[in-house]
């Protein structure tokens, strides 16, 4: 897959076609690989896969980024060095703190709640079936514990950083194929730069808080 979106970004970069991205079509070739193995290998459907962040971060994006900067224009992108910098570090910093501090301010002191859509459709018996712990036996009695309904929404600090730190990452994938090049060189620099500083800050803050 990896080769394929690098040979198939090369061939849109020297053939210029009027429709289509590398990302689009590594999409589509994923998808159809995939419903390929789901009809061959009907048995293992039910397998899980499982993520591992730490293969990806230290295999699959390392490539990723080098072909980024491999393919960019590094003399329109190092003479807007200092627009390039501001918008991907400050600027992502400043969301950073900005999304951090609403989203604490707001779940911790607005007072937000949610519904328990499971309590309410399900009986006693088949909660504490899927909940072993909301029954503690004292001396030979189940004791229950009532479920409030609406909860109070409680997210830990941490969660709420790991979820900022994701939310400061902007995809200009989509804004870079709009702009031209050879119409707009320091636009189509600055929001190309400003996209590779933004990813490497972000997966920094996320690294950093996990």
């Amino acid at each position: 897959m990896m080769l394929f979106f690098f040979i198939t970004g090369a061939m849109i970069e020297k053939f210029k076609p009027r429709f289509g991205h590398e990302t689009c079509l590594t999409l589509i070739l994923g998808i159809t690989i995939s419903l390929i193995l789901w009809s061959i290998f009907p048995e293992k459907n039910g397998t899980v896969f499982k993520f591992s962040s730490g293969f990806f971060f230290n295999f699959f994006l390392p490539p990723i980024v080098f072909n980024a900067g491999f393919n960019m224009r590094k003399k329109k992108f190092f003479a807007n060095l200092g627009n390039v910098a501001l918008f991907g570090l400050v600027v992502t910093l400043v969301c950073f703190v900005i999304y951090s501090a609403l989203a604490y301010l707001v779940i911790n002191y607005f007072g937000l709640m949610m519904t328990n859509y499971y309590d309410l459709n399900h009986s006693d018996a088949e909660y504490l079936s899927n909940n072993p712990t909301a029954n503690a036996n004292y001396a030979g009695f189940p004791v229950v514990v009532q479920v409030q309904n609406p909860l109070p929404i409680q997210v830990p600090t941490m969660q709420i950083l790991l979820l900022c730190a994701l939310l400061c990452s902007s995809d200009v994938v989509s804004a870079v194929s709009i702009v031209d090049y050879k119409q707009q060189p320091k636009l189509y620099s600055c929001i190309f730069g400003e996209g590779v500083f933004n990813d490497i800050v972000s997966i920094i803050l996320f690294n950093t808080v996990e």
